[in-house]
């Protein structure tokens, strides 16, 4: 298959990881790959094989080359939208795909515009809740209108499912996953570095305001702990401000993003995810499948579908009292701590990243084959893809 993948860019959390590998595992399963971005690649951007053929579009998410003043008017934005539309639809329509897979919400509607009426299959993938994850008045209206059009859509866990259920009869489940690690974390150092870890951006649905405030609760006996948040975003000074104010700022570090972060996962204690919200949070099945013990307040979707609470992970109701209350938990009963993160290496067994590839390449493989075997004329992306 000749395969055209979207996302907004490679540099980031969850979804970009997933995207590159899976562009990366597809290419080395013998299929033709390109990958598309608004963004170039910088330092922290995921590596991709030099097989797959890489489209940068330098766009940022009104339409604007980069460097470019925002836009002064309504009408100015819909130009630079459209723009962006035009720009994207001409870059896919070189590659002349087979099927177009598309990451993310946003970037999903820009490719459904830009696609309309050209008979190509797209298969559009949602990376959060989209109950949670508002697009704003306008667009969530047009995901409501153009999600109609994708011939699949890929939902991350049946709570997600149903919700996109109003949009499209033809959603599908896919959880994302991880690859078995090339070694585990070593527990006696880890314990002896009294470190709780967390990763991802610094946005406010990352909930990383209330875990340094039951971080600071949790450890008022146990002034040795510290927290470490790797990820960066528009909060960063607001949390420093946060933990200075808390009398912890001596206890808590913001590297930034960090490749790869595997390793330093590796080094905590704990590991915990504090989000108001997620989609299938790979950084919770990547620190499980290190061994490394976790805690994930229960949030809508995601946690919940990985965590076998007590036995490989523990969770917590969704609020800052219960998330200080099992942070607490884990510090003083370290037998526990340790039994659950040992569990927590099983979580490959049932989110094996080669099973995930599987189910991408068979579905894409699908539409893509009833795409082409459609009547001449038929409006190809109206097909159900038999998923």
């Amino acid at each position: 298959m000749k395969i055209t993948c979207c996302i907004h860019s490679l540099s980031g959390g969850g979804a970009e990881r997933v995207m590159a590998g899976l562009a990366n595992d597809l290419f080395c399963r013998g299929h033709d790959v390109s990958l598309v971005t608004y963004f170039a690649d910088d330092a922290r951007s995921l590596s991709i094989e030099p097989g797959v053929l890489r489209a940068c579009l330098n766009l940022d998410v009104t339409g604007q080359t980069e460097n470019r003043t925002s836009p002064r008017s309504g009408i100015d934005r819909i130009r630079q939208i459209r723009s962006r539309i035009t720009t994207l639809a001409k870059v896919i329509e070189r590659q002349s795909p087979d099927v177009v897979l598309s990451f993310c919400d946003r970037m999903n509607l820009d490719v459904l515009l830009a696609l309309r009426g050209r008979g190509l299959p797209v298969m559009v993938c949602e990376r959060s809740d989209p109950a949670s994850q508002g697009l704003g008045l306008v667009w969530n209206w047009m995901r409501s209108r153009l999600y109609r059009q994708a011939t699949t859509v890929v939902a991350l866990t049946p709570t997600a499912k149903d919700y996109l259920r109003r949009f499209s009869n033809h959603v599908i489940v896919i959880p994302s996953a991880i690859k078995t690690p090339t070694s585990y974390s070593n527990r006696e150092i880890a314990c002896a570095n009294r470190t709780i870890v967390a990763a991802g951006r610094l946005e406010s649905e990352k909930g990383f305001d209330r875990l340094i405030t039951a971080f600071a609760r949790a450890t008022q006996g146990h002034p040795d702990w510290k927290l470490v948040l790797y990820g960066d975003g528009s909060l960063r000074r607001q949390l420093q401000r946060q933990a200075t104010e808390l009398g912890i700022n001596d206890r808590f570090e913001m590297p930034g993003w960090v490749r790869p972060l595997q390793p330093h996962l590796a080094e905590a204690t704990i590991f915990c995810l504090s989000s108001h919200y997620e989609g299938f949070p790979s950084v919770l099945l990547e620190s499980m499948s290190l061994g490394v013990p976790s805690i994930s307040v229960d949030c809508e979707s995601g946690p919940r579908e990985i965590i076998d609470h007590g036995r490989n992970a523990w969770l917590v109701e969704n609020e800052t009292p219960a998330l200080a209350a099992g942070i607490r938990y884990l510090i003083d009963h370290a037998e526990t701590r340790e039994s659950v993160g040992h569990h927590g290496r099983e979580i490959i067994e049932r989110f094996g990243w080669d099973k995930m590839v599987d189910r991408y390449e068979t579905a894409l493989a699908r539409i893509s084959s009833s795409t082409a075997d459609a009547p001449s004329g038929a409006n190809r992306t109206e097909r159900p893809p038999g998923v």
